[in-house]
């Protein structure tokens, strides 16, 4: 992963807050290089493309505000999971609508409240074939 990349998401971090983790937030770069992290998680081949931005991201959005470098963060294993899997999901709908495929109601944008949350849900409005 290019270092600029990691920098520009902590720099983010640290000038905007973790609310611009948000997929909706993100840039398309770093939305990108997540998207291509969730693939590389789903198809086993993290070696070649680890996931360092999208924990990252989910471990600043699971403490609720920004992470030191002396930030001590318990969370189990099985639940690390499910917050990596509705995050890669916000992370997918997200380029989906980006890419014209797909619209949803604003108010199906996830929130720092509610993007673990398994019971969130979507209003879709519409669909496109380009």
């Amino acid at each position: 992963m290019p270092e600029n990349i990691l920098e520009d998401l902590l720099e983010q971090i640290e000038k905007n807050g973790i609310k611009c983790l948000l997929p909706q937030n993100l840039s398309v770069q770093i939305l990108n290089k997540m998207l291509e992290e969730a693939e590389a998680l789903d198809n086993r081949t993290t070696e070649e493309t680890p996931s360092s931005l999208l924990l990252i991201a989910v471990l600043h959005l699971h403490h609720g505000g920004k992470l030191g470098n002396t930030t001590e963060i318990q969370i189990a294993p099985e639940k690390l999971m499910d917050y990596f899997s509705y995050y890669i999901t916000s992370l997918r709908l997200e380029g989906l609508k980006r890419e014209g495929l797909v619209d949803f109601t604003e108010s199906s944008n996830p929130t720092l409240e509610n993007i673990f949350d398994s019971t969130r849900m979507m209003g879709i409005k519409g669909f496109s074939s380009h």
